[in-house]
């Protein structure tokens, strides 16, 4: 929405395709593998990206998934992700989402639980956008 371009379109599609099948119950990794497939971000999956984590999208979104793809847990793809550099809380904001997704919000570390700013209106904004879903 903030950067009109194809390949942010791009990005944001796959995000949301492969958000879609976690809310679906589908596993992290074979919904990261289907939606990966034939793009330019299949690759990452099997050798770390060649590019830098920059803000770039493209870059961006090669991390990404190549975190989740290689981490086991919620806390590994956080702090794989802070410990990055570069565009470090971008890679670790959408890194983050998705892994969170797909372990829920009671399977989050309670030390990171605790500090989220906003914790009630974010639960009544979700619970809302679930009934609209219906």
């Amino acid at each position: 929405m903030t950067h009109f371009d194809d390949l942010a379109d791009e990005a944001c599609v796959l995000y949301n395709r492969i958000a879609f099948r976690l809310l679906q119950g589908e596993k992290l990794r074979a919904a990261i593998k289907s939606e990966a497939a034939d793009t330019r971000y299949e690759a990452v999956l099997w050798e770390r990206p060649n590019v830098p984590p920059s803000g770039f999208v493209v870059d961006t979104l090669k991390w990404v998934l190549y975190i989740l793809w290689n981490s086991e847990t919620f806390e590994e793809v956080v702090q794989f992700a802070a410990n990055l550099g570069g565009d470090s809380d971008t890679i670790g904001a959408i890194a983050g989402g998705l892994a969170g997704l797909d372990v829920g919000y009671n399977a989050l570390p309670v030390r990171y639980r605790k500090i989220i700013l906003l914790k009630e209106e974010l639960a009544s904004l979700s619970e809302e956008l679930y009934r609209l879903r219906k």
